[in-house]
């Protein structure tokens, strides 16, 4: 108490100048090279205050949310614009020059916590018991010719009636700490008319650098009142200022105490703890509310102090075994930490951001929280609506909300937001931040249906099994939902999205020989490597499998003497699989997005005399702005170019599970050399007699389309097997139009690629 009343004094009686212009932060962004300026002269910054579209701060600390490293597949998070303020300075030698043209200026020196007011050409900061201090619209000001503040005189007309007198009313306003300037309110509240606003109202300002506010001496004839902090707050995500003035406030209850701090907490328990009390027929004491109040506040987030946890739903799940090892997740400030849960019971107007203690943390959390719209009016406005959902029952029953809310959490995390916030909270060297990173994981993960990460679960690999959620999939390799999926790590005891390693090789077991190559669960198109010798999956490089290659990155990547033929299977069928067999209305649309891809490109097609890999040149022709589509017929494009014997082949069909087996077999293994030719032998007849003879007669780019058993053993030669289409082994088959490029340049040197024209060159059947 002493402490806080010390501090209000010393700032208190400072002289500011009486100009009591209101102002605001821009709302618009500025640019880098103007979000603030270098110098603090005359009045050009009374205000304080300027925006900018920079995430991060003026001594370069930079708010580096990035999700470039998952790939795209996490959103990134929305965050305010940052507004700096532009009244604070690192160390008193950064202070301009006191003189006239800045008479009462206002600056923070960071390194001192301390306010500077330019008073007769001096910088001062201890004057004590000289003038009084009033704010409006964020700002401080000074009166040099009115005493300072003392405690309020009675009123005879209300003698007699005094609940409490000369009461020093102190306490501390976060959201993070309020700004100096802030102006603080406590209203009496009558008990005779249902807890209403009575006239009483007492006023001061915050004139500190840590949100501490206090009146000297408060007379109270109710000791119900509501306190109310209007200003500025040090916005923890965006590392400057809040976007615009908000104002909190906190219902409590000064029969026995005299402090009353003002926080997110106390903000969105004030409508359930006036419920409660109405529900009692107003007939108990608010302070008897308030420890149900803040409970039913805490568990709407997941939030539950008393030292259990719920426990989330039974859900199975995929677990990861193997090499995958530690992503890195979250870095240094990510470490599991030891919690401080405190054992005593707190009221939410007793919880402060520093005290070290379980309660701050969850401060901090559902301060962050609050900031899922941004850190002016839209933030309280996003509160109060939370605040009246919890106010009747006290739950918050908006699983719309609460899903959105989880989606942008866990994208601020994944992105390395909380250390970032970490950081912020710490650079304001009011002490070190509370853990409050665990709080915002469990709300993501047991908004996403996921169970409590501990020991027994560590490893499990899990999809999103909300619809509600941007990152829902139906199950767990679905392949048209998004990529992210998240994992229950051990060393941070809290779900985190998992590295493309962990969710790809989920299910996959021991390998069954050394070298066995398997396409991603997740990631279609990446593959990876078993080694015996570490019985672990690791991810294959490129001389061990390549990757397919977008045929509109093939073509726009051509050197200026190149010509490419691309020989690809047929877009999507029906089930008829004869020669006159037709498109799906999908394969259509597909062929058209292949050709969409070479749109105005003059192109050579040709088929091989089947129905469905002429419709499927219509639609490349269609695709690419053709008015004419014309197209020829080889016999080299049928599918029976590697078939030696039919009715040796048809058997070894019925004997070793399909021609897909069979086929894969034969291209990665040999064999059945009394039903088909010899791959290499057969591959070269193919590029040397009928495709390379063939190129004067073709234009630069060149589409022919055949058949699966045909493109996919010549794709497994050209790339010398570094295509993982083994079906045989891992259900992989070669998707519709995917296959490989043949690329020649003028000297007549011969490339080749593997290229799909759809997002994944392979397909598991």
């Amino acid at each position: 108490m002493k402490k806080l009343w010390l501090t209000f004094l010393v700032a208190l009686f400072a002289m500011s100048c009486g100009d009591d212009k209101s102002y605001s932060p821009e709302e618009e962004a500025m640019s880098d090279s103007t979000d603030i300026d270098s110098t603090h002269t005359g009045h050009s910054h009374r205000h304080g205050y300027s925006s900018s579209s920079r995430r991060g701060s003026s001594d370069s600390k930079q708010n580096s949310f990035d999700t470039s490293g998952l790939g795209g597949i996490i959103n990134p998070p929305v965050i305010d614009s940052l507004v700096l303020d532009t009244s604070v300075v690192q160390s008193k030698n950064e202070l301009p020059a006191c003189t006239a043209a800045n008479e009462g200026e206002t600056f923070m020196v960071d390194e001192e916590s301390a306010l500077y007011f330019c008073i007769n050409g001096e910088w001062r900061t201890s004057i004590i018991g000289l003038v009084k201090a009033s704010c409006s619209n964020g700002v401080l000001t000074v009166d040099p010719f009115a005493p300072s503040d003392i405690a309020e005189e009675e009123d005879p007309a209300l003698a007699g009636t005094y609940r409490r007198v000369g009461v020093p009313v102190a306490g501390l306003a976060q959201k993070g700490p309020f700004r100096y300037g802030a102006s603080v309110k406590i209203v009496e509240l009558d008990s005779a008319m249902r807890m209403a606003d009575s006239k009483r109202v007492h006023e001061s300002c915050i004139a500190s650098g840590n949100g501490s506010y206090a009146f000297p001496g408060v007379n109270l004839v109710s000791p119900y009142v509501r306190v109310e902090v209007n200003g500025y707050y040090r916005n923890e995500i965006s590392g400057g200022l809040s976007t615009s003035m908000v104002t909190l406030h906190s219902v409590t209850d000064l029969t026995e105490r005299d402090s009353v701090n003002v926080n997110m907490l106390t903000h969105l328990e004030s409508p359930r703890l006036m419920k409660l009390v109405e529900n009692s027929g107003f007939n108990q004491p608010i302070r008897n509310m308030k420890a149900q109040s803040l409970k039913d506040v805490l568990s709407a987030f997941e939030i539950n102090l008393g030292g259990g946890s719920s426990g989330g739903n039974n859900n199975s799940g995929w677990f990861f075994g193997g090499n995958g090892g530690n992503s890195g997740w979250g870095g240094r400030n990510s470490q599991t930490q030891t919690t401080t849960t405190s054992t005593t019971s707190k009221t939410a107007d007793e919880i402060g951001l520093f005290d070290g203690d379980g309660y701050s943390g969850a401060l901090l959390a559902v301060s962050i929280m609050m900031q899922r719209r941004g850190s002016g009016s839209e933030m309280v406005s996003y509160a109060d609506g939370i605040a009246e959902r919890i106010k009747g029952n006290g739950n918050w029953d908006d699983n719309n909300a609460k899903a959105d809310l989880a989606d942008w959490l866990m994208e601020l995390d994944a992105s390395g937001g909380y250390d970032y916030i970490r950081s912020v909270v710490e650079s304001w060297g009011m002490g070190k931040a509370p853990e409050f990173e665990k709080h915002l994981r469990n709300f993501w993960a047991k908004a996403y249906g996921f169970e409590t990460c501990n020991d027994y679960t560590a490893g499990q690999v899990k999809n999103v099994n909300t619809s509600l959620s941007a990152y829902f999939a139906p199950y767990y390799d679905h392949p048209d939902s998004p990529k992210v999926r998240f994992i229950c790590d051990k060393s941070l005891k809290s779900w985190r999205v998992a590295t493309d390693i962990e969710k790809d090789t989920v299910g996959f077991g021991m390998g069954t020989y050394d070298g066995q190559v398997r396409g991603g669960k997740i990631n279609v198109d990446k593959y990876y490597v078993y080694e015996q010798s570490k019985r672990s999956w690791r991810e294959a490089t490129s001389k061990e499998v390549l990757p397919f290659a977008d045929i509109k990155d093939v073509y726009e990547n051509l050197a200026a003497d190149e010509t490419v033929v691309f020989i690809l299977r047929h877009a999507e069928r029906t089930d008829d699989t004869g020669k006159n067999g037709h498109l799906t209305d999908n394969g259509k649309k597909q062929s058209e997005s292949v050709g969409a891809k070479l749109k105005g490109v003059d192109i050579y097609l040709a088929n091989s005399g089947y129905t469905r890999t002429i419709e499927t040149c219509e639609g490349v022709g269609k695709g690419n702005g053709m008015t004419t589509i014309k197209q020829d017929s080889l016999p080299f494009l049928l599918g029976d170019w590697y078939v030696k014997n039919s009715s040796r082949l048809e058997e070894y069909r019925n004997s070793d599970g399909g021609g897909w087996v069979v086929f894969s077999k034969y291209a990665y293994q040999g064999g059945y050399t009394d039903a088909l030719y010899d791959l290499d032998t057969k591959s070269e007849e193919f590029i040397k007699e009928k495709i390379l003879p063939s190129i004067p007669n073709m234009k630069r780019v060149n589409v022919l389309i055949s058949h699966d058993q045909l493109v996919l053993p010549l794709l497994v030669y050209c790339t010398d097997k570094r295509v993982n289409l083994r079906y045989f082994d891992n259900q992989r088959w070669i998707n519709y139009l995917a296959g490989v490029a043949i690329i020649v340049n003028s000297k007549g040197d011969v490339r080749y690629e593997p290229v799909r024209g759809l997002e994944s060159g392979s397909m598991t059947m």
